[in-house]
């Protein structure tokens, strides 16, 4: 950072100070002279907003915006559009939930499973279950983007570069980021749970390990962490929303719960927000 022009960093914070981040998938490549821009914009709004950011700049430096939108916005409207993903279709006690939220199925007898087949003919129950798979996805797409950006972050607001003007904003941006994953992960929680049957174990709170007594982490490494641990977490979700097999992959019985790996993320969150005020 030390080699970028100073007005150059500025957008760059300013863009993850304005949360835009989560609306458009960025990365920065700094230049002598400039920067370049790839991304994958939300809409055109979002796009609009980036280049009102860049506009005072463009006279004083080369700024390359090469930006994109994802593969499906670019197709014609399908029938299947309006389907949930088959992996929560096919989850009966997902499906169940979203017809009664009063009732958590354990057992099926031969009334809920004849309920099960009339499902299908049930366009606002698909609807529903459409919505719950895209507000999971979008939580999680969010999550992920804010945990994608914590790296380069944390060397700005906690590495050895003293840069005036950078560190302290970089540290309250890093801050903001933090708290949002810890709130994108409590929403994932609380969304995911009743699709897992009841007695699985993953559909009780699991108790969050309480923090060891010590030498707390650097703000920086704990900033790393909650990176992983989010991005970890990102990655059971889309298997679980996308998964490749039909059965229960054998590392998905080896690893954490989904639901333990949600948690473990609001936990190293937390921890963050205790060890960074260790830093003065």
């Amino acid at each position: 950072m030390q080699q970028v022009a100073a007005p150059l960093r500025d957008v760059w914070l300013r863009f993850h100070e304005r949360d835009l981040c989560t609306e458009v998938d960025a990365v920065f490549v700094f230049q002598p002279k400039g920067m370049e821009i790839w991304c994958r914009a939300k809409d055109e709004g979002s796009l609009r907003e980036l280049n009102s950011l860049l506009a005072p700049l463009q006279n004083s430096y080369r700024i390359d915006v090469y930006a994109t939108y994802s593969d499906r916005e670019k197709k014609p409207w399908a029938r299947e559009d309006d389907d949930p993903p088959p992996s929560l279709w096919n989850n009966e006690e997902l499906r169940g939930y979203m017809r009664d939220p009063s009732v958590r199925w354990g057992v099926f007898d031969d009334s809920t499973s004849s309920s099960i087949l009339d499902a299908g003919q049930d366009p606002a129950l698909k609807r529903r279950m459409k919505l719950f798979g895209d507000q999971v996805l979008e939580w999680t797409q969010k999550m992920d983007r804010l945990a994608r950006d914590l790296p380069s972050l944390a060397g700005a607001g906690y590495g050895g570069d003293k840069l005036p003007g950078i560190q302290d904003r970089a540290r309250a941006v890093i801050l903001d980021h933090v708290r949002e994953i810890g709130r994108y992960a409590g929403r994932l929680f609380e969304n995911l749970r009743p699709a897992f049957p009841q007695g699985s174990g993953n559909d009780r709170p699991s108790q969050a390990p309480k923090p060891e007594a010590g030498v707390p982490e650097p703000p920086y490494d704990s900033a790393l962490h909650v990176a992983a641990q989010a991005r970890a977490a990102n990655q059971r979700i889309l298997r679980f929303l996308y998964p490749q097999e039909y059965t229960v992959n054998l590392t998905e019985l080896r690893d954490p719960g989904l639901l333990d790996r949600i948690k473990s993320v609001q936990q190293s969150a937390a921890d963050f927000e205790r060890n960074s005020r260790n830093i003065r």
